[in-house]
C-alpha cells in the first residue's frame, strides 16, 4: 500500500507499506519530506503541552478584610481564571477603588459613585461567567467565591453603614447658605462623622488594593 501525492510537475511517494509473502514481515518506507513534517508536528505538540502545563499551576491569593486574619484561596492559574481575573483587575485599577484615597483632594461623593458602579459591574461580571467554567473547573469557583467575599465582606458593609447617611447629609449641605463658597472637599469635611467615614473608606480601599495586587500576581504568574 502506498500513499502518493501527484501534481502536474512531479509524483511524490509519501510512504508505502509492503508485506513479505514468504515471511511474517512488514516493510514501511517513506521520504525525508514526510518524516520532517511529522517531526515538526511532534515538536510543536510537546512545546504546546509544556506551555499549558507551565500555565496550569495553583496559586494562593491572600486578602485581609478589615483586620481579620488573611483569607487564603487556592486558585488554579488556568485560562478561565486569567480571563475572569483580568476583567476584575481592570475594573479595580481604572476606578477610584484600588488607588489610595486622599480626603483632602478627592471628592467622597465621586468615590462613592465609583464604588457603587464597581460593585455592580463586578457583580455582573460574576453573573456572566460562562456556566462551563463553573461546571468543568472547580478552581474557577474559588476565584469567584473570593470575589464575592471581597464585595460582600469588604465593600458592602461600608456602603450599608455610611453611604446613605453621607449622601443625605451632603444633599442638604449643598443647599445651605453657609457652605455656598466652599469647595466639595471643604464641604465634606463638615460632615459630623467625617473622621470615622474616612477611616472606614481607607480600610475598604486597602482591601480592594490588596485584592487588585493579588489578581495582578495571578495574571503575571508571580509569587
Amino acid at each position: 500500500m502506498a500513499i502518493i501525492m501527484k501534481d502536474t510537475a512531479a509524483t511524490y511517494d509519501i510512504f508505502s507499506i509492503s508485506l513479505e509473502a514468504h515471511q511474517p514481515a512488514i516493510t514501511i518506507t517513506s521520504n525525508w519530506w514526510f518524516v520532517g513534517v511529522v517531526a515538526v508536528l511532534i515538536i510543536v505538540y510537546f512545546l504546546l503541552k509544556k506551555r499549558c502545563s507551565k500555565l496550569a499551576k495553583w496559586q494562593s491569593l491572600e486578602v485581609e478584610i478589615s483586620g481579620t486574619p488573611k483569607i487564603t484561596y487556592k486558585v488554579e492559574r488556568n485560562y478561565e481564571n486569567l480571563y475572569i481575573a483580568n476583567r476584575i483587575h481592570i475594573e479595580l485599577t481604572t476606578r477610584k477603588a484600588a488607588i489610595p484615597i486622599d480626603e483632602n483632594h478627592d471628592s467622597i461623593e465621586e468615590v462613592y459613585n465609583s464604588w457603587y458602579k464597581l460593585f455592580n459591574i463586578i457583580r455582573d461580571e460574576i453573573k456572566t461567567v460562562p456556566g462551563k467554567y463553573l461546571k468543568d473547573h472547580d478552581p474557577t469557583e474559588a476565584l469567584v467565591g473570593l470575589t464575592r467575599k471581597i464585595l460582600n465582606d469588604g465593600l458592602r458593609p461600608h456602603l450599608t453603614e455610611h453611604q446613605a447617611k453621607f449622601r443625605k447629609w451632603l444633599d442638604n449641605a449643598k443647599t445651605e447658605h453657609k457652605y455656598k463658597d466652599l469647595s466639595p472637599q471643604e464641604i465634606q469635611k463638615q460632615y459630623p462623622d467625617f473622621e470615622n467615614l474616612v477611616k472606614s473608606m481607607k480600610e475598604v480601599n486597602t482591601v480592594l488594593a490588596n485584592y487588585a495586587n493579588e489578581l495582578d500576581k495571578l495574571i503575571k504568574g508571580k509569587k
